[in-house]
């Protein structure tokens, strides 16, 4: 105050010049001024300052300042200025930031311990702030950076999860994750990486991407298969199918690598590895080109079932011979055959010599050796068996079956009865036996689908030749009457007396001659004549309109005079294939004549085609064929046909081709392909006329 008022009286007496010194030296009054001014800028300057208080958060230029040595890794100089920070300014908006780069700092040096205690001192300052969260997520990087792993994991279990925004919970399963992957326990590592995957954003998803796919990578095949299943298209699903392929590739089964690869690209089209696996399919595909127009064979042509073997393999090789004539192709049709010797590992050898002789596709073996379909599958080689084992299929989808099956004969016999002949209810006599059962389960089933009831089902004992017991229950002759319900007959002495006083000794009461009689008397006696020993025959409840019975012909011929003594007639007889034989004729007689019997291959049928073919097989091989060559015969046209398309050129095509294929109509019947590789079949369906079996219409 002293200097202030020492400059105000300069001025003043500045004021007290005389006029005629200022007017005389102007230059020199200019001068003086100047030079006071200076002065008193000068004082100024110099004068003592009062603390001067900053706009916003108190202590932004320190923070700033700490900020900017952090940035430049100068963090022993940051952490001076944070801790400056927090003595000076201990609660201020930037006081939690200031001491979360506190401990960063220490971290940053390596002073893990100093650093989780002042991460732990923001989380219990400021439990409900991204600084508690962020303070979380560095307690886990502190240990993952000294290498405890377990520490990590023990950790992020204490973690509640509502504790942490989207973004850090993504964070804190990756590092969970990574140290499941350290520790060597891969199925933790893939839970915690997987939850990380579907919570990450598109910026943060491919670095999780190939954390995820090193430890998928790392599981059995089998538990990637039941996740796929498990998820349904729900991520991280492609990226376990994607692995999937990989290790198809890596195995050399090419078939199974295309068609896990096809269904990605169907259930994740904008999978970020959707172009990758497109390259993949394209360079699979070039490697399953087939050469020429050739079909492999693999047939028993040694061994226990060498002859049927033998019958399948002339069907086909007439298949060559009219399909090289009606069809011209270049080069042209070949057949490469080989024996399985009836045995499941010489057949799967052949399929596997067969693929590298690059045919197109193999037919056979006729008995359902699994190990020969892995070995397509595996190959990607199509593969049509002739065998009824309907569970061949679910080997893979190159594996395909082309045979007659229970499930077929039953959906014939079941349509044309419930269909054709109208009728709603039905029975069922079968062998107690998995064959008798099976077809029990199928045939109950399809009633279902017609809308049909089954009424009544009983089983026998394959091994006897006396059913009588099942066919009483069926009939509902077997069980005895109530005693409250039966009727006392009247003792012989009585009913001769009675029946002399009425004029009908020796004879049945005749309730139809009396009819007077009838009611006052039946109700209360049953008549019984003692010299005729007979005992009252009860009349069977037949409330079914056909039976079913699946078993042999000479079980079936001896079960159907059975039914004829206990009065069930009137009623459709239903059977199986196997009634196709002429024992059943020679036992059953004309009991048998309105039996409907399905069958894949008829050689007295009167279409055109199959006579043509009966004709010709006869003139060249001798003897009339049955349905293993007419079955064989079908299989390779169907193929023949399909590779006769320049658009079918490599295998994955041609299994494409025989699934997408219209009907074909063969001997066998109409045949078209799921895509489960199951054959749906129009079956032939015959009936006995004087003697013969002989064609329905249908």
């Amino acid at each position: 105050m002293i200097l202030i008022s020492g400059r105000i009286s300069c001025i003043q007496g500045y004021k007290h010049i005389p006029a005629s010194l200022n007017e005389s030296g102007f230059y020199m009054n200019k001068t003086i001024y100047i030079i006071f001014v200076l002065l008193l800028v000068v004082f100024v300057a110099c004068a003592p300052k009062k603390p001067v208080k900053e706009p916003g958060i108190p202590g932004r230029g320190l923070f700033g300042e700490a900020e900017s040595k952090y940035e430049q890794s100068e963090y022993p100089e940051a952490l001076k200025l944070y801790r400056q920070y927090v003595e000076q300014y201990p609660d201020t908006a930037l006081t939690p930031a200031a001491y979360l780069k506190l401990a960063m700092s220490h971290a940053e040096l390596g002073n893990f311990d100093q650093a989780r205690k002042i991460y732990a001192l923001v989380i219990e300052r400021y439990p409900d702030t991204s600084y508690a969260g962020q303070s979380r997520i560095k307690i886990l990087e502190s240990y993952e950076a000294q290498g405890r792993f377990k520490d990590v994991i023990g950790y992020r279990e204490k973690i509640p999860d509502e504790k942490l925004d989207q973004g850090l919970r993504t964070r804190a399963d990756l590092l969970a994750g990574k140290a499941y992957m350290a520790l060597g326990q891969f199925r933790s590592a893939y839970n915690f990486l997987a939850d990380a995957y579907r919570e990450a954003g598109p910026e943060t998803r491919p670095e999780l991407a190939g954390r995820l796919l090193a430890a998928i990578s790392a599981l059995d095949p089998e538990f990637i298969t039941s996740e796929v299943k498990r998820l349904d298209k729900e991520p991280p699903a492609g990226l376990l199918i994607y692995k999937q392929g990989l290790d198809f590739i890596s195995g050399s089964r090419l078939g199974e690598a295309l068609s896990v690869f096809r269904r990605f690209l169907e259930d994740f089209p904008e999978h970020p590895l959707a172009g990758h696996v497109k390259e993949q399919i394209s360079s699979l595909e070039s490697a399953a080109f087939f050469k020429g127009h050739t079909i492999g064979c693999v047939l028993p042509l040694t061994g226990k079932y060498s002859s049927f073997g033998r019958q399948a393999l002339r069907g086909m090789e007439l298949a060559l011979m009219d399909a090289s004539e009606t069809m011209e192709v270049d080069p042209p049709f070949k057949l490469l055959v080989r024996d399985s010797a009836s045995d499941p590992e010489t057949a799967a050898r052949a399929v596997e010599e067969l693929a590298k002789e690059r045919v197109a596709a193999v037919v056979g073996p006729i008995e359902a050796f699994d190990k020969a379909a892995e070995a397509a599958q595996k190959a990607g080689i199509p593969i049509i068996f002739m065998s009824q084992q309907a569970d061949i299929v679910e080997i893979g989808e190159y594996v395909f079956q082309n045979f007659l099956t229970p499930e077929m004969q039953v959906e014939a016999i079941a349509d044309y009865a419930a269909g054709k002949l109208g009728c709603r209810r039905f029975a069922v006599l079968y062998p107690d036996e998995p064959y008798g059962e099976a077809f029990l389960h199928l045939f109950w089933d399809k009633l279902l689908e017609n809308n049909a009831t089954l009424v009544g089902a009983e089983s026998y004992n394959p091994g006897h030749t006396d059913f009588a017991e099942p066919i009483k229950k069926l009939t509902g002759l077997y069980y005895d009457l109530p005693e409250d319900l039966k009727i006392d007959p009247i003792p012989p002495a009585q009913a001769e007396a009675l029946l002399e006083a009425l004029g009908v000794k020796g004879r049945p009461f005749p309730g139809d001659l009396f009819p007077e009689l009838e009611d006052s008397l039946s109700d209360h006696y049953d008549f019984r004549f003692p010299d005729e020993r007979m005992i009252e025959k009860q009349e069977p409840i037949v409330d079914f309109e056909a039976l079913f019975i699946p078993d042999s012909p000479d079980k079936a011929g001896l079960i159907i005079p059975q039914l004829r003594y206990y009065d069930i007639k009137d009623i459709h007889l239903l059977g199986t294939n196997l009634w196709h034989s002429e024992k059943l004729i020679e036992i059953a007689g004309d009991q048998i004549q309105s039996a409907v019997i399905p069958e894949i291959f008829f050689a007295q049928s009167r279409r055109r085609q199959v006579r043509e073919f009966v004709g010709r097989f006869e003139s060249i091989y001798e003897y009339k064929p049955a349905f293993l060559e007419a079955v064989g015969y079908d299989t390779a046209m169907i193929l023949f046909k399909q590779i006769s398309d320049e658009n079918v050129s490599t295998r994955p095509a041609l299994r494409y081709s025989l699934v997408l294929m219209p009907p074909y109509e063969g001997l066998t019947g109409g045949t078209e392909f799921r895509q489960s590789g199951h054959a749906d079949k129009t079956l032939y369906l015959l009936n006995i006329y004087h003697g013969r079996f002989v064609e329905l219409s249908r």
